[in-house]
């Protein structure tokens, strides 16, 4: 399993990642609590335009029926209520209707005709722009929280009022093509307000919750893209080390491929002579152990390389694996370590190179076998697994590994054995990998390490 480090070991990408979550947050809570407050007052304001508009026609069809003749005169006629019933009547429709609790009429000029504050008549107020913007024709309704200080004309406002709706009405002239003046009318209708502010909550609360999803999910995206990218600068970091690895086996191939010709040449003369036969079988290990050093350094080197020389090649397993054993029997017997073999129903046959699977194998025995360095059991299997594949299982009764081991055992040049070169497992996972498989270690429940490895069986 190819090893992951974790963000936190990387502070380029960490600074990667924070400058996006800081970027991102502001960028999708600003834009949704834009959106959010343009909701909100589309909302509100087209709830409040209708109570406003339903108010203005309502105003409009009173002063068309109070009269016969209600225009002829325009505002003039009911500058005087006292002496006009019909005024009086009208000025009693506008204090009357719904959710009411002041209201002024205004003449063109912008005095007040008439409030139901009396103390407010024949009052002209300076800077009013809602008035002229009514006088224009024009119908702009307004949320007000009141500020008895901020404004002369909300004086004397209730004092359970603390927010209401005011909005002017303008009074067309008959022919509907001037005003003839216009109604301010102060309104706190408690359920119209409360759906307002609900529509509101609402409105923030549903950009808040699309904000928190939509933050939620760019960052998983850009955590799980971040820890691929760093997945992949850690492969390509491992790549550019076996190539020095490469470089490095081809030097000392060049350089050892002389001795080891002259070690097997005086090993065979040697053999050649009259020794015992202890002596003679000691010859043949010695030229048994050179062609396999010659071997492994050929295939090292050849192997390193980004493809496979042949998709055809296949490896029995069994016979690997009793092979590498027998490379071994030495330095087990040494060691007091057991053998166990859990071999399967069949011979599997794998879809490998024999000299490539060998190499894996010798590389786990080898690191199984100096884990165990006052004896123990290796327990060797191997099984049929998912996706034709074959899983070979090597597991020691060692001293196991830290977290540290752990994490350090599949990057090149990283070893916690004092004469090692941490390369073995490295390479073994990259041949691995290049087969169709996968290298997993893990530490054994009970002691010891389990190494899993898969290689792709022959179809």
């Amino acid at each position: 399993m190819p090893q992951i480090l974790s963000l936190r070991d990387s502070p380029h990408y960490m600074k990667v990642l924070t400058i996006f979550v800081v970027t991102s947050f502001l960028a999708i809570f600003t834009t949704t609590g834009v959106l959010s407050q343009y909701l909100a007052n589309y909302m509100t304001r087209n709830m409040m335009m209708r109570d406003a508009v339903v108010s203005m026609e309502f105003l409009n069809s009173i002063v068309r029926v109070e009269e016969e003749d209600p225009y002829s005169l325009g505002m003039t006629r009911i500058t005087d209520p006292t002496d006009d019933p019909e005024t009086q009547e009208f000025f009693l429709h506008v204090s009357r209707l719904p959710d009411v609790f002041r209201a002024n009429v205004y003449a063109p000029s912008g005095e007040v005709l008439w409030s139901s504050d009396s103390e407010l008549i024949g009052l002209v107020f300076d800077d009013n722009d809602e008035l002229q913007t009514a006088l224009r024709g024009e119908l702009h309704p307004e949320i007000v929280v009141v500020d008895r200080g901020e404004k002369e004309e909300h004086v004397g406002l209730p004092d359970h009022v603390n927010e209401f709706i005011e909005f002017y009405i303008p009074i067309w002239s008959e022919d509907g093509n001037g005003v003839i003046g216009a109604v301010e009318v102060y309104k706190a209708p408690a359920s119209l307000l409360e759906t307002i502010h609900g529509v509101v909550t609402l409105a923030w609360v549903g950009a808040l919750i699309s904000g928190v999803v939509l933050f939620t999910a760019l960052l998983t995206v850009v955590v799980y893209a971040t820890r691929i990218l760093h997945r992949q600068e850690q492969r390509l970091v491992e790549t550019e080390r076996l190539a020095v690895v490469g470089e490095m086996a081809s030097a000392v191939a060049h350089g050892l491929r002389n001795p080891l010709a002259a070690i097997r040449s005086c090993a065979e003369l040697v053999a050649d002579d009259d020794i015992p036969d202890d002596s003679r079988r000691t010859i043949h290990d010695i030229t048994d152990q050179v062609d396999r050093l010659e071997a492994w350094i050929r295939t090292f080197l050849t192997r390193t390389r980004a493809e496979p020389d042949s998709a055809g090649d296949i490896a029995h397993v069994d016979v690997i694996i009793q092979r590498c054993l027998a490379g071994f029997a030495a330095q087990l017997e040494k060691r007091g370590i057991t053998v166990t073999l859990a071999k399967s129903s069949d011979s599997p046959v794998a879809r490998a190179g024999s000299a490539e699977l060998e190499q894996v194998l010798n590389t786990i025995l080898s690191n199984a076998i100096e884990a165990m360095s006052t004896g123990g059991t290796l327990n060797i299997g191997w099984h049929a697994a998912p996706g034709r594949r074959i899983a070979i299982e090597v597991a020691d009764t060692g001293p196991g590994l830290s977290d540290e081991q752990i994490r350090k055992l599949f990057v090149p040049f990283q070893t916690s054995k004092s004469s090692g070169l941490g390369v073995g497992l490295a390479l073994g996972r990259r041949i691995a990998e290049r087969l169709g498989g996968t290298l997993d270690l893990k530490n054994r429940p009970e002691r010891g390490v389990e190494v899993t490895l898969t290689v792709p069986a022959r179809a």
